[in-house]
């Protein structure tokens, strides 16, 4: 037995155990010190014994440097109801284009702008502000389909500004200048008076936190990867919503920990969600700049 035991760790180490076993990957991580089996499954809005098929895993144990495959998940949710997913998010590829964002988001423009087109399950609510990067606005309509995906019958989705088509100061924003901003509404459980033409306040009856964790998720999951997301500004009171929403539902403290400021206080370090006034109504995501675009800091 012990020699069993023995040999599945070398395997492990070496990634021999980490072949996907049917499944469409969404990602290959590199573990790091620290990291669970729950972390890594919940950092890509996985079940545990999903990433374990993936990777022919029969226990939960694995070691600093090794490769796990991460399959493409339906969300925690859906695979506890068994509920199957009607429909493929069909995934944009992320051009990386260099040139475009000029500078800062609080001081800069953009050249040769991208324009978020209109498209099924969101309004755009000032079209002309609704220019980026290229990389901004893919992902923005790559997380869109991954949510409308997994959850049916979701009202449409109020989208707020970007830039508008040659960057610089716009009016009621500081920054929003070089096409990485974008303000994003919420979904509830039943669709507001005004909304989606209008933001809603997120109250803890109206919130469908379901439908938007997974849209915040689906933004955070990108924070390692290039142009992904760099900052997500959201009410501390909007954040406790989500986090204890999450928590009763086994998401892992410790990845909850990184992904929130809540509950350490408004002004605590740490966390990609971080509080910013003025924002119950909706998420503003910021993204990096592409890589090796000297024209965008």
């Amino acid at each position: 037995m012990r020699s069993a035991v023995l040999m599945f760790v070398a395997l492990a180490a070496t990634g021999v155990l980490a072949t996907p076993a049917r499944a469409e990957i969404q990602t290959h991580v590199k573990v790091k010190a620290g990291d669970t089996l729950t972390v890594i499954a919940r950092r890509y809005d996985c079940t545990v014994a999903a990433v374990q098929r993936a990777n022919a895993l029969e226990g939960t144990l694995i070691l600093a440097g090794q490769r796990l495959a991460v399959p493409v998940c339906r969300g925690k949710d859906a695979a506890r109801k068994g509920v199957r997913r009607v429909a493929r998010a069909e995934r944009i590829e992320i051009p990386l284009v260099s040139g475009q964002s000029v500078g800062k988001p609080w001081s800069g423009k953009l050249r040769n702008a991208t324009r978020l087109p209109e498209g099924r399950g969101y309004l755009i609510r000032r079209p002309l502000r609704a220019f980026g990067a290229a990389h901004v606005v893919a992902r923005v309509r790559n997380a869109i389909a991954t949510v409308r995906a997994d959850h049916a019958g979701l009202h449409t989705l109020a989208i707020g500004d970007l830039s508008q088509k040659s960057g610089g100061a716009i009016s009621e924003h500081h920054s929003h200048q070089s096409g990485r901003d974008l303000d994003i509404g919420f979904y509830f459980k039943r669709k507001p008076a005004g909304y989606p033409a209008s933001f809603a306040a997120a109250t803890t009856r109206n919130l469908d936190r379901a439908a938007t964790w997974d849209l915040l998720v689906a933004f955070a999951r990108t924070a390692d990867e290039a142009g992904g997301v760099q900052a997500i500004f959201l009410d501390y009171d909007v954040q406790g919503m989500l986090y204890d929403w999450a928590l009763d539902r086994g998401v892992d403290e410790d990845y909850l920990d990184r992904l929130f400021q809540y509950p350490d206080g408004k002004g605590s370090g740490g966390g990609l969600v971080r509080h910013e006034p003025h924002h119950d109504d909706h998420f503003h995501v910021r993204f990096k700049c592409p890589p090796r675009d000297k024209s965008c800091t």
